[in-house]
């Protein structure tokens, strides 16, 4: 069996195993695959999230960051690890690899998490920005619509939060 046969079939007994939620079995499968010889960014993205899941975040943003180290340019390993930095209250750093995440390949859920950090820092303005960014990309998309208001009725502009929720309702119609 050659070594992408191989991978491949941990790979499906990994994912099997996060599927039923049986993280350190999981785990095990991959941590073997994660090292600096054989540089494989989706074991290490998929034992750093097993850890998330696990709760035990210092583990999983070490993984996470060997995600991000083998594969540079992958947006979800980027968006995970901010999830993970989220998590451990370093809103600074979540911000930073969060945008980067964002610069990589647009993405609903890493500007909600991108929002949650800014919120973090008391940055309002940017947090509205980040919404505003997304609805402009995405126009016809009701999701974006729907956090814009969550957003505005956190901040107390439930007039408008109103508004972009009646938004959201029409996009849903014709999607």
């Amino acid at each position: 069996m050659n070594g992408q046969s191989f991978n491949d079939e941990l790979y499906k007994r990994a994912s099997y195993l996060m599927w039923k939620e049986r993280w350190a079995e999981a785990g095990r499968l991959l941590k073997p695959e994660c090292t600096d010889e054989k540089r494989d960014w989706r074991a290490c993205w998929n034992l750093g999230w097993c850890y998330f899941k696990m709760r035990n975040l210092e583990s999983a943003r070490k993984f996470l960051i060997r995600a991000t180290k083998f594969s540079p340019t992958n947006a979800a390993s980027k968006w995970a690890l901010g999830i993970v930095y989220l998590d451990l209250e370093q809103f600074g750093k979540a911000e930073k690899i969060l945008t980067e995440s964002l610069r990589i390949k647009e993405s609903h859920s890493t500007r909600i998490a991108l929002d949650l950090a800014y919120l973090a820092q008391g940055k309002v303005t940017e947090a509205e920005n980040a919404h505003l960014a997304g609805i402009r990309m995405r126009p016809k998309r009701s999701e974006g619509y729907e956090s814009y208001a969550a957003f505005l009725s956190d901040v107390g502009r439930d007039d408008k939060a109103q508004k972009m929720q009646r938004k959201a309702r029409q996009f849903k119609k014709l999607n």
